[in-house]
């Protein structure tokens, strides 16, 4: 490991800095059998990309199994040139821990919290000693990800006052915003912005959270479709805010705008109707700028030949070199 789990948090004030991704797994094209090869390819083209780290995507249909071989691809082709997050979502508290322990001798940098929709707490202690026992298990640095998703039967779905709570746990080291009420994460970097390191992992906030709390990082999110590694627009978005160069950053911003709008209406209609995120639309645009693209398993919402012509459409409107059909 990188650091003791006394010196995470320490450790996550230099590991946080810019974009972290997310890495979806790969399948062949006729059985759909993990893809070793396209996976570390995926690694690789990450890597171009310029960003500090990515979160293995675990909720595709793979096995526990799958996933271990997953993460332990994505660490050894990565050598330590982008960090590889394992993300923690499986139905118990034991396979949890489980994972997360694998995580730590796979040699993943951090491992990702959220809760499976079997978790059914009631209250605040409930969330509060479960991610606990996960955090105790662990050397690992621990990413927080609070979320509307769960459906917790709390103020605000996640109270500010129970992360504050968490952010003081040892390995803590850091939150991906998945509450999207501009007065509940004021309270959150108000709170607990000391502590740990709270990413926002849509742009659009970007100029207020970077120049107003001092957000030196944003994810996890599928940036690399927003950009290509001859060209990190986002990257260097982010990094014209940072600079305050903000004419440079805001016409950057602009000439995005129609994908971002595409991007959002399209992931945010369908999570509505099903509570899905639509990897294969992720997959197939990953697959325009280079990646390796292909069919995802089941369960997977439908991308149509209509939608693979849109995404298309708004990717080369922005200006992105589209390197596969």
């Amino acid at each position: 490991m990188k650091y003791k789990k006394a010196e995470a948090k320490e450790w996550a004030k230099s590991f946080y800095r810019g974009l972290e991704a997310t890495i979806l797994p790969s399948f062949t094209p006729d059985e759909l059998a993990l893809d070793e090869a396209a996976v570390r390819h995926d690694v690789r083209e990450l890597i171009k990309h310029g960003f500090f780290s990515a979160i293995t995507v675990n909720d595709t249909g793979t096995s526990k199994e799958e996933d271990k071989c997953f993460a332990q691809w994505c660490v050894d082709e990565a050598r330590g040139k982008i960090g590889i997050g394992f993300s923690l979502r499986y139905p118990t508290l034991k396979e949890n821990i489980e994972m997360a322990k694998f995580a730590e001798a796979a040699g993943c940098d951090v491992v990702m919290i959220s809760y499976h929709p079997n978790f059914h707490a009631e209250t605040e202690d409930q969330v509060f000693d479960y991610t606990l026992a996960i955090c105790q298990a662990t050397d690992l640095a621990v990413e927080l990800f609070p979320s509307h998703k769960y459906g917790f039967p709390f103020i605000g779905s996640f109270p500010p006052s129970l992360l504050n709570r968490m952010a003081e746990i040892e390995n803590v080291v850091a939150m991906k915003i998945g509450v999207i009420e501009y007065a509940w994460m004021d309270e959150c970097f108000r709170l607990f912005g000391d502590k740990i390191m709270i990413g926002h992992p849509f742009d659009e906030a970007w100029p207020i959270f970077i120049q107003n709390y001092g957000m030196q990082w944003s994810g996890s999110a599928p940036w690399q479709v927003f950009q290509t590694p001859d060209d990190p627009r986002q990257l260097r978005l982010f990094e014209l805010i940072q600079q305050g160069r903000m004419a440079e950053a805001m016409e950057l911003y602009w000439k995005m705008d129609g994908l971002r709008k595409y991007f959002m209406s399209a992931m945010q209609s369908q999570i509505g109707r099903t509570g899905l995120y639509n990897y294969q639309m992720w997959k197939y645009m990953e697959g325009l700028v280079g990646m390796s693209g292909g069919e995802m398993r089941y369960p997977r919402l439908q991308f149509t030949r209509g939608d693979k012509i849109r995404a298309k459409k708004a990717m080369q409107a922005a200006g992105l070199n589209i390197v596969r059909n």
